[in-house]
């Protein structure tokens, strides 16, 4: 901590020194999803700003510098939180398993004992990110964990962003897709192909097309395994 200057009678006051509080920052950032701090620096990102707004990203992995380019700016006492689809099935599995119901799903076995319902999971957090694509074992509650975990936050005047992969796009065929979720959805500003260093994509209407990126990436892998 560092004294700041100050008149008396007034008592002595004191901020944080440069590098605490970039210690504090990376500790925000890493809180949001693990190794994210680690995410390649970028120039620019038309994510700024989107904060406090519900969107529709598109994207592999490259988001995670979007990501970390807009962290890095906010207060260390902004809450983010990237939830997988994953996380928000096995909360609504906790919450089944209490009432004693059967569970027919793969992942029956992970049934959460930290986040027990759904608003448990997504309500605190200023800006909770739900990335699609990590969950593989079906779920017939799939879609309506979502629409659920959707309206919540729209109820709770909270933002969302829903992050999805290229290759396996939120879409009638997706594990977590429904007309309800479409419905949810189709208003929300959709950025698609981010680009790394700099991106200049723009916002574009949620009409199932993707906008066109403004330089290609190298070939990598996605959650699903397939090429980008």
């Amino acid at each position: 901590m560092v004294e700041v200057e100050n008149e008396p009678p007034h008592p002595p006051r004191f901020a944080r020194c440069q590098c605490a509080l970039r210690g504090d920052v990376h500790l925000n950032v890493e809180r949001m999803m693990k190794g994210l701090w680690d995410a390649p620096s970028i120039l620019d990102t038309p994510l700024l700003g989107k904060h406090e707004e519900s969107i529709r990203i598109t994207a592999g992995n490259e988001f995670l510098s979007h990501l970390r380019h807009l962290a890095i700016r906010m207060p260390t006492t902004w809450v983010c939180r990237v939830v997988s689809d994953a996380q928000l099935t096995t909360a609504w599995l906790a919450s089944i398993a209490l009432q004693g119901k059967e569970i027919l799903d793969a992942d029956a076995y992970k049934v959460s004992t930290t986040h027990l319902t759904i608003p448990d999971l997504v309500v605190p957090p200023d800006l909770v990110i739900l990335r699609m694509g990590v969950k593989v074992a079906r779920n017939a509650a799939a879609s309506e964990c979502l629409a659920e975990a959707l309206n919540i936050r729209e109820h709770e005047n909270l933002p969302t962003w829903v992050w999805d992969e290229p290759h396996y796009p939120l879409d009638t065929g997706h594990l977590f897709w429904s007309d309800v979720v479409g419905r949810i959805l189709r208003p929300w500003p959709h950025f698609s192909n981010l680009d790394l260093p700099g991106s200049v994509t723009k916002a574009q209407p949620s009409s199932g097309k993707k906008a066109g990126s403004t330089k290609r990436l190298k070939s990598r892998k996605t959650l699903r395994g397939g090429p980008q």
